[in-house]
């Protein structure tokens, strides 16, 4: 077999409305409601982490938005299926974890998929007793 092609991880990266859509369906994940502009407005707030093929394809990626001083938050940390169990979340989320340095807390939302890799890493449901929690419009 031979050995799968090599993946770019590109920190502070770009990525458009369109591969953004098309990773959320390959993940099985609803399509935004916001339209192309307003999603293209809000990945240029975020700072992106995008695993990428050589040839430029998206294969992965993650968000972090954060506060600059105490506060930041993991987002969208999605790997294409066929590319899945190859490194790709893992270095995608350490070069996240490298940006938000020295934040007091940094938080995301787990799908079941992903929660391994995620208390691998130090992240918990609880914590100095406090609880996560979210609110999410029906």
């Amino acid at each position: 077999m031979a050995d799968p092609p090599p993946i770019d991880i590109v920190e502070g990266g770009r990525l458009d409305a369109a591969e953004y859509r098309a990773l959320r369906a390959d993940a099985g994940w609803s399509d935004p409601r916001a339209s192309d502009e307003e999603l293209n407005r809000a990945l240029g707030r975020s700072w992106n982490v995008c695993a990428r093929t050589t040839g430029g394809a998206l294969v992965g990626m993650g968000r972090l938005i954060e506060d600059g001083a105490m506060y930041a938050s993991v987002w969208d940390m999605i790997v294409r299926s066929d590319h899945r169990r190859r490194g790709i979340g893992g270095a995608v989320l350490e070069a996240l974890m490298r940006r938000a340095g020295d934040r007091d807390l940094v938080s995301l939302v787990a799908t079941e998929l992903g929660a391994p890799l995620y208390r691998r890493a130090g992240f918990a449901e609880r914590s100095r007793g406090s609880t996560a929690m979210v609110w999410r419009r029906l």
